[in-house]
C-alpha cells in the first residue's frame, strides 16, 4: 500500500518519542587506510599494530610483520589483546568482510584509533612488502581465502516491523543511513533494514566503495556480487518497494 511521505515523518517521529533509533547518531565506522599510508607511517617510525583477523592456519602460512592474530569471530571476547594508545590496522585476505566487520566491532566498543587495511594482506603482498610466517622453514605466502569459510556475524538487536512500510524509490532515498537516518535497501522488490549491520556503516556496504549504498534499489548491483542476496535473509523486512 502506498504511504505518503507525511505519514513516514509522523511514523519516525513516533519511533523517536518511544526511544527508537531512527534519529540516533550514525553507528561508528572504522576508516580504510592504504598500504601507501602505512608504509609512510613505518618510514616515520610511527607505532601501530597489525591485527590479522583470519584463521590461525592462514596466519601461520603468511602474515604482515609484527601482526597479532585474532580471528574476527573471536574478537569480541579477545578485544583486550588489541594494544591501545596506538593505531590498530585490521586486515584479512582482501579486507572484504572479515576485517571491516572486526574493525567496526571495536569501533562499537569505543575504540577510536581503528583502521581497515585497503586491499588486505593481498594488496600488501602485491606491493612487495615483507611478510612473515610462523615457521621459519616455510616460505611465507598469503594463502587464498578458504573455500569453506562461513560468515559468523553478530549485530546489535534489530527492531521488527510489525506494521510493514511500503515505499516508492523516491521515498526510499530518505533512508540512506547518513546523519542518523536508518539504512534501507531494496532487493527484488523487498525493502530490508541494514542499519545495525557492521558492514553497512554510514549507509555504504563494505567494501563496495560506493557501488552498494543504502536508500537505493540494489537488485542489479547484487547480480555482480560474489554472495548475491543470500545474506539479506538475516535482516528485518521493512516492507515492499512500490511504484509511484
Amino acid at each position: 500500500m502506498f504511504r505518503p511521505l507525511s505519514f513516514l515523518i509522523l511514523f519516525f517521529t513516533a519511533i523517536l518519542a518511544s526511544g527508537g533509533y531512527a534519529n540516533q547518531p550514525t553507528l561508528p565506522k572504522a576508516p580504510y587506510i592504504s598500504t601507501q599510508t602505512v608504509k609512510e607511517w613505518q618510514a616515520q617510525g610511527k607505532k601501530f599494530t597489525f591485527v590479522d583477523v583470519r584463521r590461525a592456519d592462514e596466519f601461520d602460512q603468511g602474515h604482515l610483520p609484527g601482526a597479532i592474530n585474532i580471528p574476527y569471530d573471536e574478537l569480541e571476547k579477545r578485544k583486550a589483546e588489541v594494544p591501545q594508545g596506538q593505531p590498530a590496522i585490521f586486515y584479512c585476505t582482501y579486507s572484504s568482510w572479515r576485517a571491516p566487520y572486526a574493525a567496526n566491532l571495536l569501533a562499537d566498543f569505543g575504540y577510536d584509533n581503528v583502521y581497515t587495511l585497503e586491499g588486505g594482506a593481498s594488496a600488501w603482498n602485491a606491493g612487495g612488502q615483507v611478510i612473515d610466517s610462523q615457521n621459519p622453514d616455510v616460505t611465507p605466502e598469503i594463502v587464498p581465502k578458504p573455500k569453506d569459510l562461513e560468515a559468523n556475524f553478530e549485530h546489535f538487536p534489530v527492531r521488527e516491523y510489525q506494521t510493514k512500510i511500503d515505499l516508492t524509490e523516491v521515498q526510499l532515498r530518505e533512508f540512506d543511513g547518513k546523519d542518523g537516518r536508518p539504512a534501507y535497501v531494496a532487493i527484488n522488490g523487498i525493502i530490508y533494514d541494514v542499519t545495525q549491520s557492521r558492514l553497512w556503516r554510514g549507509g555504504e556496504h563494505d567494501p563496495s566503495h560506493g557501488k552498494a549504498m543504502a536508500g537505493r534499489d540494489l537488485t542489479s548491483v547484487l547480480k555482480d556480487s560474489p554472495h548475491g542476496d543470500k545474506h539479506f535473509k538475516y535482516f528485518p523486512v521493512v516492507g515492499k518497494l512500490v511504484k509511484e
